[in-house]
């Protein structure tokens, strides 16, 4: 799983449906996914990506109007996604009140297909967007969720950390590894004082306290100095700040849940008591909006000229 949500949505008239769209994104986000669309305007162009298996490989969901003006209709597109994705949840609608979609499937012999008017197209792909959730994002697949997009972040974090190294100036370039040597000092000092307490410890649980090297989060405040350094980007600092104080540390609880089997049911128990889905949720809304901040922050720095001083 992903925060990304991908839809190929074979549509003419990609206005007709704009508000559809904005609703579908606006009810996916407080779910704390993204929407991804791919539009294809006919049959022809959408056969362009049923035909691109890594393409195919990642769409969660086939959005079908009926009506595509000249040329083969979306019966005949039913019949072509069915023969390359003969599983995967398809949903085919139509703006014309008096069409018969349910008759026109029936023609085409394919299965599995959820009907819907332009009207409630928003609301029916919310409600197989929910079903498809309710199979896989139990607290356990979330726990992967977010451990995926941390990692996204960390890849961001990195990369733009390394691009702003090598765009600064010599001085600015000594002042950053003089960071790096500054918290060194401080892990060389953590690290004895950890090697002080282990030789003291009476039980094997003490071991999950004493673990210390240059971490995600170091690069990451590391990044951030780099920013305030070069006076650039201010906003994406304090939102940095943000994810390594608030939700840094949810990440790191969630490495080292206890789980608790009753059946089959699977409980997941922190510091605080049982995590949630309902908690679970509120950390993928938040996560991906951080996430954003992070892909935006790594374009930026990647688009010369781009860099906001």
């Amino acid at each position: 799983m992903r925060l990304d949500f991908n839809v190929l949505w074979v549509e003419d008239q990609q206005s007709a449906v704009a508000s559809s769209r904005q609703r579908i994104e606006h009810l996916l986000r407080n779910e704390g996914f993204r929407l991804r669309v791919q539009f294809a305007a006919t049959l022809e162009e959408a056969q362009k990506y049923l035909d691109d298996h890594v393409y195919v490989d990642h769409v969660d969901l086939v959005l079908m109007d009926f009506n595509l003006g000249p040329g083969p209709n979306g019966d005949e597109g039913l019949i072509r996604v069915r023969n390359v994705m003969p599983y995967k949840d398809v949903i085919f609608y139509s703006a014309q009140d008096g069409q018969n979609l349910k008759d026109i499937v029936s023609s085409t012999n394919t299965e599995g297909i959820f009907l819907a008017s332009r009207e409630a197209l928003a609301d029916i792909t919310f409600s197989v967007f929910r079903n498809l959730l309710s199979k896989v994002l139990d607290v356990d697949h979330s726990r992967g969720l977010v451990m995926g997009a941390t990692s996204d972040i960390d890849y961001f974090a990195n990369e733009t950390l390394v691009r702003l190294f090598d765009k600064a100036d010599d001085k600015t370039k000594l002042e950053i590894i003089n960071l790096v040597l500054r918290r060194l000092a401080q892990i060389k000092e953590r690290l004895n004082e950890s090697m002080s307490a282990l030789e003291k410890i009476k039980h094997a649980s003490e071991l999950v306290d004493h673990h210390a090297l240059y971490t995600s989060t170091d690069r990451l405040q590391l990044l951030r100095k780099t920013l305030k350094l070069l006076n650039m980007q201010l906003e994406a600092e304090k939102r940095m700040s943000d994810y390594v104080n608030d939700i840094v540390p949810k990440r790191n609880e969630l490495a080292h849940l206890r789980v608790e089997i009753d059946g089959f049911a699977r409980k997941f128990i922190g510091k605080k008591g049982e995590v949630t889905i309902e908690q679970m949720k509120d950390l993928r809304v938040a996560l991906l909006e951080h996430q954003e901040v992070f892909e935006a922050l790594h374009k930026a720095v990647y688009t010369e000229g781009k860099l906001k001083q």
